[in-house]
């Protein structure tokens, strides 16, 4: 298997490839050091990464992982897959750097990789569900820079006071750097 590798991606650049079962405590610390997930919740996510890597989740899953190197730590993740209730439509649910690594390209990188598997699997609509607390407001921003729309609330969905936002994107049908 060919790891996957971003466009004009020079020999020891940033690398973008598949999470191994390895990969599982360092996802699962980013998680938690992003403040996407408490320590406590981080049981579900050892759940579905685990279904994934027995293949367990469908065609078209990814989990991915952005490392210097291909053995080197791990300092971002995506995980995503096609929606199976609508056409075409798939999920991100989850993207997150390093809180050391933020702020030099590597979420971008993430999601445009993400925006190729998506086109890549015949999908034409990115959807983005994350919170509306304030720790979230950075990414917020980040989804809006790169074409993202808020396209719905579902009020005290988290919480009482912490709704669901939604996000998404049309992408086009133009495959881009995967081979």
């Amino acid at each position: 298997m060919t790891t996957p590798q971003q466009p004009n991606q020079a020999e020891g650049e940033s690398r973008i490839r598949p999470a191994t079962p390895a990969d599982t405590p360092a996802i699962l610390r980013l998680a938690v050091d992003t403040r996407m997930f408490l320590p406590h919740e981080t049981g579900a996510l050892q759940e579905e990464f685990g279904g994934f890597h027995a293949g367990q989740r469908g065609a078209g899953h990814s989990l991915v992982v952005w490392t210097q190197t291909p053995d080197a730590v791990v300092s971002g993740v995506a995980y995503l897959g096609p929606n199976t209730l609508s056409e075409r439509a798939w999920d991100l649910w989850m993207i997150a750097v390093a809180p050391d690594r933020q702020r030099q390209g590597i979420g971008g990188d993430l999601l445009r990789f993400t925006e190729s598997r998506v086109t890549a699997g015949g999908g034409h609509l990115l959807i983005i569900e994350t919170s509306s607390d304030a720790r979230f407001l950075p990414t917020h921003a980040f989804y809006i820079r790169h074409g993202y729309a808020e396209v719905g609330r579902i009020p005290g969905f988290y919480g009482d006071e912490e709704s669901k936002v939604i996000f998404s994107k049309r992408l086009s049908a133009v495959v881009v750097g995967l081979s």
